[in-house]
């Protein structure tokens, strides 16, 4: 009995002493494998890898924790490799995985790696936190890649993948990123990613992915983005995704999506951005979505969506931008918009909206841009438009706008862009404008000479109006301008000479007028126009 006592410390010694040089022969092993994949780079002389060597002597067992980007455990085991940007060139072929049975991160992200992801990759059964994206990776994502039952974060984003998304990516039950977006995967979003629970972004966007959305994305309900835009996809957005609570940003742009949006996105109580233009969904906006409070921007552009615009987009207080443009819609604006105290643009362009502008846009104090041409609006101006003093863009062109143009508008010194062409207005516009083109309509009577004080303008295109009388000497004060077009109107007598101090300009139309008189010899100095 005396003598196992005496033997229990030397087993023990032994026993520690096998445990040590297991441990630094699997080191030293695995710093071999690496240097392996080292030397199969056509970078491997790259200066962050000039660390990953065994010293002067070849045969010296060495540990590769001290090595750059290389990262172990209290065992010296490695546990993290990190190369993110810094040109490693070559292939995965030898890629060490069998030698790292501890990893656990891999990034590798933004270098110049090509060919296939081996399904060898499997064999990193430890790995919580994968990332290939923006290399030049080829072929189809590997189905063992569902192996990695640990997996937490997985980007590919950025790479030549092509084929389909392997079904089996629905098996990684601990995964809350997952980032395939812009390479060429094709074929459908498979259902089973629907099992993904635990997933929190969902980024499948700029592949060529096509068929329908799958309802059972509604079940991710800790989701928080999913983007899936400039993709193929087709037929309706499923009505369950109005169960996804949490989630802030829903983009799904430039996609072939049909029918009515559905009501239930409403109950979407955290959405902060939503993007489904630049497909063709049809029917009325909800009216739910007057429920989206804290909705900061949302683009429905470029569909075919009917009806009128719902009243209740006035609930949505945090609204900076609302892109309506390109519709189908109808019905007059609503006033409630003017309860919009964030909104800063607002593109109402290209649809069929009648009635007048109603005067509660002026309560937008922060609006910047607006634009509302190619409607049928008629009435006039209203007088608080830039009440804000923050309008810069303007449009109205081709509707059927009469009267004046407001005082308030023609103080608006914060104005750089206004487009009023083919209405019925009349007057004159602010002096701190870059671009002014009010074509066709009824303008009538002389330009006014403050038009000189417009020293910030670029272009000015005040033709096919009932303008008269002589061109003013002031014109010439417009230096800074490089498009000028009077043309069809009423103008008489000689062209003034002073015109020819515009020597920016490189397009000049008086045609159509009444002008008499020699052609001034001054404009022989406008060396650079064309027109």
């Amino acid at each position: 009995m005396k003598s196992l006592t005496l033997l229990s410390p030397l087993l023990l010694c032994v026993s520690l002493l096998c445990s040590s040089l297991n441990v630094a022969s699997d080191s030293a092993a695995a710093a071999l494998a690496i240097l392996k994949w080292k030397a199969s780079l056509q970078s491997q002389n790259h200066s962050v890898l000039l660390s990953w060597n065994t010293s002067n002597n070849p045969n010296t067992k060495t540990s590769p924790c001290a090595w750059f980007g290389i990262h172990c455990n209290h065992a010296d085991s490695v546990i993290k490799i990190n190369l993110t940007g810094y040109g490693v060139k070559g292939t995965l072929h030898l890629f060490p995985f069998l030698s790292l049975p501890n990893l656990a991160e891999l990034d590798l992200s933004t270098n110049e790696l090509y060919g296939i992801i081996p399904p060898k990759i499997s064999q990193l059964s430890k790995l919580t936190y994968l990332d290939l994206s923006f290399n030049q990776f080829s072929g189809k994502i590997p189905p063992e890649i569902s192996h990695l039952v640990h997996l937490q974060t997985l980007h590919l984003a950025g790479n030549q993948l092509n084929g389909s998304i392997p079904r089996e990516i629905g098996q990684l039950k601990f995964l809350t990123d997952l980032a395939l977006c812009s390479n060429k995967l094709n074929g459908c979003i498979p259902a089973s990613l629907g099992k993904l629970s635990r997933l929190v972004s969902l980024l499948l966007y700029n592949n060529s992915l096509s068929g329908p959305i799958p309802p059972e994305l509604g079940n991710l309900r800790n989701l928080v983005e999913v983007y899936l835009d400039t993709n193929r996809l087709t037929a309706p957005i499923p009505s369950t995704f109005g169960n996804l609570k949490k989630l802030r940003v829903l983009q799904m742009f430039n996609n072939g999506l049909s029918g009515p949006i559905p009501s239930e996105l409403g109950n979407m109580e955290s959405l902060s951005e939503i993007s489904l233009y630049h497909n063709n969904l049809s029917g009325l906006i909800p009216t739910s979505f007057g429920d989206l409070r804290l909705l900061t921007l949302a683009h429905l552009y470029e569909n075919q969506l009917s009806g009128p615009i719902p009243e209740e987009i006035g609930n949505l207080n945090s609204l900076v931008d609302l892109e309506l443009s390109e519709n189908q819609l109808n019905g007059s604006i609503p006033a409630s918009l003017g309860n919009l105290s964030n909104l800063e643009i607002l593109f109402l362009r290209d649809n069929r909206l009648s009635g007048s502008i109603p005067n509660e846009i002026g309560n937008l104090m922060k609006l910047s841009v607006l634009e509302l041409d190619h409607n049928n609006l008629t009435g006039n101006l209203p007088q608080g438009l830039c009440r804000g003093g923050s309008l810069e863009y303007f449009t109205a062109n081709d509707n059927q706008l009469t009267g004046p143009i407001p005082q308030g508008l023609k103080n608006c010194t914060s104005l750089k862009r206004v487009y009023l062409e083919r209405n019925r207005l009349r007057g004159n516009i602010s002096e701190d404008l870059s671009i002014l083109s009010i074509a066709r309509n009824n303008l009538s009577g002389a330009i006014p000479l403050e038009l000189g004080l417009m020293s910030k303008l670029l272009y000015l295109d005040l033709s096919a109006n009932q303008l008269s009388k002589p061109i003013p000497e002031t014109t010439g004060y417009l230096s800074m301008s490089f498009y000028l077009n009077l043309s069809i109107n009423q103008f008489s007598q000689n062209i003034p000479i002073q015109v020819g101090k515009l020597t920016r300009l490189f397009h000049l139309d008086l045609s159509h007028n009444m002008l008499s008189g020699e052609i001034p010899g001054e404009l022989q100095s406008l060396q650079i126009l064309e027109t």
